[in-house]
């Protein structure tokens, strides 16, 4: 959501629930083509080792100088933030960095300030600060990419790292929406929120927070894009038509797929969900006042 696509829409539209699932539903596009790019290339494990390249230097943009412990995947990534942290990217509510502490100061003189619209979330105990970008680079690096990249090393270390950045924003940017439908629920019932987190009653909130329906939908729909876009589709000849091409293009459900469906599907169900709902009891634990239980402090 940029500053200009909000200037005409009031916040109480863009916490609707309508609205929040519109913009999920259009996530899971980029989410699924970041994988579906990613399949491609083998693990290449080695880009996600701590000094598997020796010593990388500084980033380029990166105002820390303690980069030595860095695996060649996160310092592409560090110096990614620091020029997409130039051009505002993470002056914007739905963005997180992975290395915020690593970020340089301030913005491109050139560039304006954006204005987003006012009270989208909540910094009450710095609920919307909050940032699980490290628990999900772990599930990336230990269970996604294993799951949709086959054994081996390739040696494609920089179009594999590329990859790697794409999807991870992308996922960060799908699980920290989780605070903007927080917010929502919230604002729909701030009583029966509030007297769970009064009550320190996390697995009550996660209860009331939780729509088992919806979720279904959306790992079916993910599982279906899934199928649909990483199918080669196959030129069929067809009947002539009148009024239409002869050649028609067909999905060949017997073409190797360029990712296993199933994965997609285990993807938003075992990671992106969970991650989701954890996010949003933290949320509204600090939107409440109080800190969450340890195991919903995962930032």
């Amino acid at each position: 959501m940029s500053a200009t696509d909000c200037d005409n829409i009031k916040t109480v539209d863009v916490l609707s629930l309508d609205s929040i699932r519109s913009s999920l539903i259009r996530q899971e596009e980029t989410i699924i083509f970041a994988l579906i790019e990613r399949a491609q290339f083998r693990q290449n494990e080695i880009v996600y080792r701590k000094g598997g390249f020796g010593n990388l230097g500084t980033p380029v943009g990166s105002t820390s100088v303690d980069d030595h412990d860095l695996s060649f995947m996160e310092y592409m990534l560090v110096g990614t933030e620091a020029l997409h942290c130039g051009v505002r990217r993470y002056t914007s509510p739905e963005e997180q960095a992975f290395f915020p502490e690593r970020l340089p100061y301030g913005q491109m003189d050139a560039l304006p300030l954006l204005e987003y619209p006012q009270e989208l979330l909540s910094s009450v105990g710095g609920a919307c600060d909050l940032n699980f970008n490290k628990a999900l680079l772990q599930n990336y690096v230990e269970k996604i990419v294993p799951s949709v990249s086959q054994q081996g090393d390739d040696e494609q270390h920089g179009s594999t790292v590329l990859c790697d950045i794409a999807a991870l924003q992308a996922l960060s940017r799908r699980i920290h929406y989780g605070k903007f439908v927080a917010e929502s629920k919230f604002r729909s019932d701030p009583s029966g929120y509030q007297q769970l987190v009064d009550a320190n009653d996390a697995d009550g909130v996660m209860k009331l927070l939780t729509n088992t329906v919806v979720e279904e939908k959306v790992i079916r729909r993910a599982k279906l894009k899934a199928a649909t876009y990483g199918t080669e589709p196959l030129l069929s000849e067809m009947p002539p038509i009148k009024g239409a091409d002869t050649t028609s293009i067909v999905a060949a459900a017997a073409a190797p797929g360029k990712i296993d469906p199933t994965v997609i599907e285990s993807v938003y169900r075992d990671i992106v969900i969970p991650l989701t709902k954890v996010i949003e009891v933290a949320y509204l634990f600090r939107r409440c006042g109080r800190e969450p239980p340890p195991e919903y402090q995962l930032c």
